[in-house]
């Protein structure tokens, strides 16, 4: 009999290609989708879809009902008139509460969270056990949601995940560079730890389908370019010019001031902030994870190691 996987998110940049994955490796999917719109390409992709939402107990009863693994992707840093605690923290708890009364059945439970719970470690390598200290409302928020899952007695494991690029993702601000049109925080001299997205998916995969996974895993790749790199090599890679880092130009407290007030405005209007003060910290932060865990207990190996590698495979 097939494995049967729950999956939220799935519209989502991670969530689709993992939808993908799982159906290859032989599950049977369910996908929790927000509208009809949406769940074209996920049924596409071999899934079966449940419209609805995080809120929706019913949506979340069906689709943890007869579940052996649930993957919360789902979550944000900013929606139209919700902040990343309402996305992420009371986002997941209804979700729990559901997985919770069928921990019987289920084998495991994966939350996709974030390397921006450690916060800018000049530069360190961090590894699993390392304190968290978020300097964002998107990294608290997922810490939040850590700290919930954590008391609810499921089979937990937490992907820690790095920026994710391939081709088409918005990290890679491909077209934008190629264009010769690229405006970025920071002066790019910070190491962002960074993963390809085929090995995003794979690491997921072996996180939730090991039997003897359990605990924290850091998701990224072994090399950890600055932000100068890793966009130099999407410049050559596309034969655009490299971004011009604003910050040589445009002092910090006007940069934070006009963050703040886009997202006033925009949340008094309903609408989803492009331009936050989570965006600025998030592109400064530096930091590098470490991937003992992914690589020595479940023997992962990545398709596309060194980013240079990885960045030509995706333009």
């Amino acid at each position: 009999m097939p494995e049967r996987s729950f999956i939220t998110g799935a519209t989502g940049q991670i969530g689709l290609p993992l939808v993908a994955a799982l159906v290859a490796a032989g599950h049977e999917v369910t996908a929790l989708v927000r509208d009809e719109a949406k769940a074209s390409a996920v049924r596409q992709a071999g899934a079966r879809c449940l419209v609805g939402h995080l809120a929706d107990a019913d949506a979340l009863e069906r689709g943890v009902s007869g579940a052996d693994h649930v993957w919360h992707l789902a979550g944000g840093l900013r929606g139209a008139g919700v902040n990343a605690d309402g996305l992420n923290r009371l986002g997941t708890a209804p979700l729990a509460a559901a997985a919770h009364r069928h921990r019987a059945r289920l084998r495991s439970f994966t939350f996709a969270s974030t390397c921006a719970v450690y916060g800018d470690r000049s530069g360190l390598w961090v590894g699993e056990d390392y304190a968290p200290a978020p300097q964002t409302e998107y990294g608290a928020s997922k810490i939040a949601a850590e700290e919930l899952l954590s008391s609810s007695g499921l089979p937990l494991r937490i992907a820690r995940i790095a920026a994710v690029y391939g081709p088409g993702l918005r990290f890679m601000q491909a077209e934008a560079i190629k264009a010769g049109r690229c405006w970025l925080p920071g002066e790019g001299r910070n190491h962002v730890p960074v993963v390809h997205i085929d090995d995003c998916v794979a690491a997921l995969l072996a996180i939730g389908c090991t039997d003897s996974a359990r605990g924290i895993y850091n998701v990224t790749g072994p090399s950890t370019p600055t932000l100068r790199e890793f966009y130099g090599a999407v410049a050559k890679a596309t034969g655009g010019k490299p971004p011009t880092f604003w910050s040589t130009w445009i002092p910090s407290v006007f940069q934070y001031g006009a963050a703040r007030q886009n997202e006033a405005l925009m949340m008094r209007l309903g609408r989803k902030p492009r331009f936050t003060t989570d965006n600025l910290r998030l592109f400064t932060a530096s930091v590098r994870l470490r991937f003992d865990r992914l690589e020595k207990e479940l023997g992962f190996v990545w398709r596309h190691g060194d980013y240079r590698e990885g960045v030509a495979a995706s333009c």
